[in-house]
């Protein structure tokens, strides 16, 4: 994933989270908003409670992996923001990616919910 695509901002991630519809599963809460660019933003959130640094890092890079792969399946002018819930320290990379992959599945589908 290249620099320009990341989202960092804390005001950022904090006003995409408060005001836009997101998709959820057992391992990740998808923040999705519609984009300025001709291409996607994104921005990944590890909670201290999945562990300490280095393994907060590895599941980080492992998203990151994920997204390179699916970028081209989502859409382009789109910020997202993937918060990783407790169930992924557990997991494989191949069961994150099934879930993550069933999780953008449903994105242009009507079960998406809005706070």
């Amino acid at each position: 994933m290249k620099k320009k695509e990341m989202i960092k901002s804390h005001q950022e991630f904090t006003q995409i989270i408060k005001n836009e519809k997101y998709l959820k599963n057992k391992e990740f809460t998808l923040y999705i908003r519609k984009g300025k660019y001709n291409y996607p933003h994104f921005g990944i959130a590890v909670s201290k409670k999945l562990g300490n640094a280095v393994e907060r890092n590895k599941l980080k890079r492992r998203m990151r992996v994920l997204l390179d792969e699916y970028k081209k399946s989502l859409k382009e002018n789109n910020d997202y923001i993937i918060i990783m819930k407790e169930n992924t320290k557990n997991l494989t990379f191949e069961e994150l990616q099934n879930s993550f992959q069933n999780l953008i599945k449903r994105n242009g589908e009507k079960n998406e919910t809005k706070k």
